[in-house]
């Protein structure tokens, strides 16, 4: 809802919006512990969640050869109850390091930002993008820029220059030497391109925010279970 709200408004407004989802690789596994202490937990609190995190091991099972056992020093349990609280708190503060409107759920990752041109707005997000790639690169969190897009949402008529399109992560470090190698070109979702909508939580959004992709599939699924139902309806 909040996604939806920001980018109506700037349709709204009669202005751009590019929308990006951050897609991160491994997130759970990498969360380090000591988080904890800088976020100002502490005493009983910290020694209750630290006694959950430390003292586990992993092992690699290879055609029924174990690997020895190592211990983890970092990383939550994925699927466990405290596992997203504690993914939470370690990315909370996120949007301190950008000025892009932030929307995070789990490591399900948004950044959002409006304005009147589309060159402008792709030059801010491109210099916020590196900011970002920092804080992943400092809270030792890398993202999977494959999976990694971004939408140009805009009102039917509005032109756009698919030459101004040229979103970019750049994983280098600020003020350090860079390298291509860590540069990375963020694909573009549009209706003349190979795939028109991203799938964020469930919800297909797409360039216009006409949601038609999101309706055309739910009324397929509605019908698949409709036609079901229908053909078992009669058996006791």
């Amino acid at each position: 809802m909040q996604i939806l709200n920001y980018v109506t408004t700037a349709l709204n407004e009669n202005l751009f919006c590019i929308g990006i989802f951050l897609n991160l690789r491994k997130a759970f596994d990498v969360c380090s512990h000591e988080k904890l202490k800088k976020m100002g937990i502490s005493g009983t609190a910290y020694d209750w969640f630290n006694n959950n995190l430390l003292g586990r091991t992993q092992r690699v099972d290879i055609n029924r050869c174990l690997s020895d056992a190592r211990e983890l020093s970092i990383s939550v349990l994925q699927g466990s109850i405290l596992g997203p609280i504690l993914f939470l708190c370690y990315i909370n503060d996120f949007w301190k390091c950008t000025t892009l409107f932030s929307v995070l759920f789990a490591d399900d990752t948004t950044c959002l930002a409006k304005g009147k041109t589309v060159l402008q707005l792709i030059e801010e997000e491109n210099s916020e993008l590196k900011k970002i790639a920092n804080w992943f690169r400092a809270n030792k969190m890398a993202v999977n820029t494959a999976k990694t897009k971004f939408i140009i949402f805009r009102t039917r008529g509005k032109v756009i220059n698919n030459a101004d399109c040229n979103l970019v992560f750049n994983g280098n470090e600020l003020g350090m030497p860079e390298y291509q190698s860590l540069i990375f070109q963020i694909e573009r979702k549009y209706n003349e391109g190979n795939v028109t909508s991203f799938k964020l939580l469930g919800v297909l959004f797409d360039e216009y925010l006409s949601f038609d992709e999101h309706i055309s599939g739910l009324c397929k699924k509605l019908s698949k279970s409709l036609f079901c139902i229908n053909r078992i309806k009669k058996i006791s």
